[in-house]
């Protein structure tokens, strides 16, 4: 027994990092890599600070190292006071923010009965309660460092790492490269190879390819390279995001203009201006092609956010569905029902389909189906909303003009 707890201590003692004590599954479907921008992150709740809350957006100017720990780690305690006089020494350059998954109490007892921490006059900056962050840089063992800089992540790296010259060096310069801490023997390289010079897996995003016919996302297994392959070719960049996100959930509804919210410098980038420009001319300047190649086959929904997560990583873009209120056609009952249609007689497989049907006329505002009826409808005649309407009331429906708050898809362009 003695030999066991001596051989414990030596290991907690010499090695560089240990498992994390939180034993929650890693999720890595938004891990971040080096070089790819940082998503929009709400405000964090943080001991040791005025406001008990950081927002990474607001500190760009600065360079934000992320040092992940928890209590159990003996050497992420003993860095803490280099971290804290790197912070006073570059206070204009640097925050410091240590990120763990233990709970407020917990770590506020840690600052006020630790002697080390007393001792040392530590009071960083403080996650508690981690669950986003860890997702966006997994790792099995802790400590673990993150490094943000103009909203961008510039490296990864063991603690040990964060030293003077290196933060005067990505602070002059603006990158920076340091040996790369990644807990999952898989590499952070897209063509990354083994020592057989074998394809482990790559990600490559470009712009448009002669001779290729313009497709939509493709995922299959490539007998040449004995990987799953997740591809498509020729496309605009919103019809990237909008089939990426189709596999993951089924739309229920047409994506008109108004549904999409422009947070960019200039969306004609992004998708087709409907402007005196011949739409191939266009796509020749704008489509982008992508390719995945992955050892691990997943399912289409979870290998979409994959193909997302790429996209805002290389693309500068943070891509999201919010809410927002504007006008709409509600389509709803009314008791003014016409006995001059056979509502038997009928094209239309239901109100969500009529809706649609609206919407691709791409004349009116976004309909709203609050009746959600698989009744059977038929219409001839879109000219205008009057029409409509008079062809519903056969069928005991009526579209009015309300404000309605409807999902919109955001495109935010990192700066």
């Amino acid at each position: 027994m003695f030999n066991k707890i001596t051989t414990l201590v030596i290991f907690l003692f010499l090695s560089p990092f240990i498992w994390a004590q939180n034993t929650q599954t890693i999720d890595r479907s938004l891990e971040l890599r080096i070089g790819q921008a940082i998503p929009a992150i709400p405000k964090l709740s943080v001991l040791n600070s005025v406001k008990n809350q950081v927002l990474l957006g607001q500190l760009s100017n600065k360079i934000i190292i992320l040092d992940f720990f928890d209590t159990y780690c003996t050497n992420c305690i003993a860095a803490m006071p280099k971290l804290q006089k790197l912070q006073k020494k570059y206070a204009d350059k640097i925050q410091v923010i240590m990120v763990t998954w233990q709970d407020k109490a917990t770590i506020e007892k840690f600052y006020k009965t630790n002697a080390f921490i007393k001792d040392n006059k530590i009071n960083l900056v403080t996650v508690y309660a981690d669950t986003l962050l860890r997702k966006y840089f997994p790792h099995k063992g802790v400590p673990h460092t993150a490094w943000i800089y103009k909203n961008k992540v510039q490296a990864i790296t063991f603690s040990d790492f964060v030293k003077a010259e290196n933060i005067e060096y990505l602070y002059a310069n603006g990158s920076i490269q340091l040996p790369v801490k990644s807990d999952f023997n898989d590499g952070l390289k897209n063509d990354a190879v083994n020592e057989k010079k074998k394809q482990l897996g790559s990600v490559s995003l470009s712009g448009y390819k002669d001779a290729v016919d313009p497709n939509g996302i493709i995922m299959k297994y490539d007998s040449i390279s004995g990987m799953q392959k997740s591809s498509f070719y020729n496309i605009d960049i919103l019809g990237a995001y909008t089939g990426a996100l189709s596999k993951i959930k089924k739309p229920e509804f047409l994506l008109k203009d108004e549904r999409i919210v422009w947070k960019v410098r200039d969306s004609s980038f992004f998708k087709y201006p409907n402007g005196d420009v011949v739409f191939n001319e266009w796509l020749l300047r704008n489509g982008i092609c992508y390719e995945r190649y992955d050892h691990v086959v997943r399912p289409d929904s979870v290998q979409a956010q994959f193909i997302l997560n790429d996209l805002n990583g290389f693309l500068g873009l943070h891509v999201y569905w919010s809410k927002k209120e504007m006008p709409c056609l509600v389509l709803e009952k009314t008791n003014l029902k016409s006995s001059e249609v056979k509502t038997s007689d009928g094209e239309l497989a239901g109100t969500s389909v009529l809706a649609f049907m609206i919407d691709y006329q791409n004349k009116y505002p976004p309909v709203v189906d609050e009746v959600n009826s698989k009744q059977k409808i038929r219409l001839t005649d879109y000219s205008n909303l009057e029409q409509i309407n008079l062809q519903l009331l056969g069928y005991g429906l009526q579209l009015k003009e309300k404000y309605r708050l409807i999902d919109v898809l955001v495109f935010d362009q990192l700066n």
